[in-house]
């Protein structure tokens, strides 16, 4: 049996998390590279990858299903309330389990820009990202390619501006794109059975 050792760990860390050290040197790039004059813009792309605005997604999705009744409409609602919450949670335990720090307290002597107080202690994943991705997960079979085209950027978009605002490394905005949009894939069947359920307590009223 083979115990994985402090060193160990380390490594791997190394390699999966730190990039080699490309994960630092990327985000000190982005962060000194953004512009004085782009910092509103950068911020506004913050604010709508914020999962705050769930409730308003949630309504407007609503508003999409009543409208357009088709069944990926229908369903959109239901992935999305699922996903969003499955994937929230599961990024609050992730960073409260690895607990990695923010840029801010490992480089912030070098850093251009550290915007903002962030949201919570630690940076591993990005929830941000994590919501960002369920949205877009949930958008995705609502529209034609041009429409899946445009979420894809501005899903990047807003993970620009986490690590410009010196909030997340990157490796922290790509777990949270993939956990973001794994939890809204993998609970698609619990949706399903929600959206029936809430059909049929329709139907007997």
């Amino acid at each position: 049996m083979t115990v994985i050792g402090t060193g160990d760990m380390g490594l791997l860390r190394h390699w999966v998390y730190d990039w080699g050290g490309l994960n630092t040197q990327l985000m000190l790039w982005i962060n000194r590279s953004m512009p004085a004059d782009w910092i509103g813009f950068a911020r506004l792309l913050s604010a709508i990858g914020s999962y705050w605005g769930a409730p308003l997604m949630g309504v407007a999705l609503l508003g999409w299903r009543a409208v357009k009744r088709s069944e990926p409409a229908a369903l959109a609602p239901f992935r999305f309330g699922v996903g969003v919450l499955v994937a929230i949670l599961l990024a609050w335990t992730a960073k409260a389990a690895f607990a990695l720090p923010r840029p801010s307290d490992l480089y912030a002597n070098d850093m251009a820009w550290v915007l903002g107080a962030p949201d919570s202690l630690y940076a591993f994943p990005s929830g941000h990202a994590v919501y960002t991705a369920a949205v877009v997960a949930s958008l995705w079979p609502l529209g034609p390619w041009p429409f899946r085209l445009l979420l894809l950027a501005i899903a990047a978009a807003v993970g620009w501006s986490r690590v410009a605002l010196g909030a997340h490394f990157p490796a922290d905005v790509v777990a949270g794109f993939l956990l973001g949009g794994a939890c809204v894939v993998a609970t698609h069947g619990w949706a399903v059975s929600l959206k029936r359920a809430v059909a049929k307590w329709r139907a007997r009223r």
